[in-house]
């Protein structure tokens, strides 16, 4: 499978969000929006997580859109260190310009697509974007003074949040010092944007095995959303990233979620409902 890729504005570094597009040959006419977290790599290379995941969406006839955001550098390879790739990646750059991103990302897809029904999935912080695009929350972004992006809410009609919570574990390794980080909105806002969203399905994933949030602070967001198709799914053993399974290498989490995604976005019956 062969894909193709676009740009959209961004707001910082290159000015460029870059969108690698794998397109299934046919089947349903859902169309994922897929979001990296903090600092990540979103491409169809194998071995990047989200291009794998892209591949196992396309095997089940949905169309997936990585989109990467805005950043100085993109050779993440050459930077073995977390802190020093996020400093020479991302230094300066603020939450609501990765938000605003992730938004122009959005719009670029929905341009692409114009028949299409938009499923949202995010990952850690890319998971906190959907919910606050979702809900409405352009805050971040008006108030560093960038004109927020057009979104076409009515056309997103399911949300996928994988690993995404409200309060950081006690002992975390992530650094909110750390570019982006730490300018992040408040919980509250989060919260809010949660209250207002508006969807037919949304699917939350949490790692038992994650060291970054804890259950609560994912289920806190999940109960807020009012959705009557909605499922919180407990992946036994799974990290924070979700490519291991009780600290063995795994592809397990991804097959699972997308197995599970395909099946609750084309109609089939799921497990673990509200």
């Amino acid at each position: 499978m062969s894909g193709f890729y676009v740009d959209a504005p961004g707001s910082y570094g290159d000015r460029s969000v870059r969108i690698e597009v794998l397109e299934a040959p046919k089947g349903s006419p859902w169309v994922v929006c897929l979001f990296h977290g903090v600092y990540g790599v979103a491409s169809l290379e194998e071995g990047n997580k989200y291009g794998d995941l892209a591949r196992r969406l396309s095997e089940r006839g949905i169309t997936t859109c990585l989109v990467e955001t805005s950043r100085d550098e993109r050779n993440r390879s050459d930077f073995p260190d977390r802190s020093d790739w996020a400093y020479a990646a991302f230094s300066g750059k603020k939450y609501g310009q990765e938000l605003f991103d992730h938004m122009s990302g959005l719009s670029k897809v929905s341009e692409l697509f114009p028949d299409g029904r938009i499923c949202l999935w995010g990952f850690s912080l890319g998971g906190i974007d959907s919910l606050m695009i979702a809900g409405g929350a352009v805050e971040p972004v008006s108030d560093l003074g960038l004109e927020v992006p057009s979104v076409p809410l009515d056309r997103v009609e399911a949300l996928v949040i994988s690993g995404s919570g409200d309060t950081l574990r006690s002992g975390s390794s992530i650094k909110t010092s750390l570019p982006v980080l730490s300018s992040i909105c408040e919980p509250e806002v989060l919260r809010e944007a949660c209250r207002n969203v508006e969807v037919s399905s949304v699917d939350f994933f949490y790692g038992s095995e994650d060291d970054t949030f804890d259950e609560l602070s994912c289920r806190r967001l999940f109960d807020l959303i009012s959705v009557s198709s909605s499922y919180f799914t407990v992946i036994d053993g799974a990290d924070h990233p979700f490519r291991s399974l009780d600290g063995v290498p795994s592809t397990q989490p991804l097959d699972l979620m997308a197995e599970t995604v395909s099946a609750h976005l084309q109609g089939q019956p799921g497990d673990c409902p509200r």
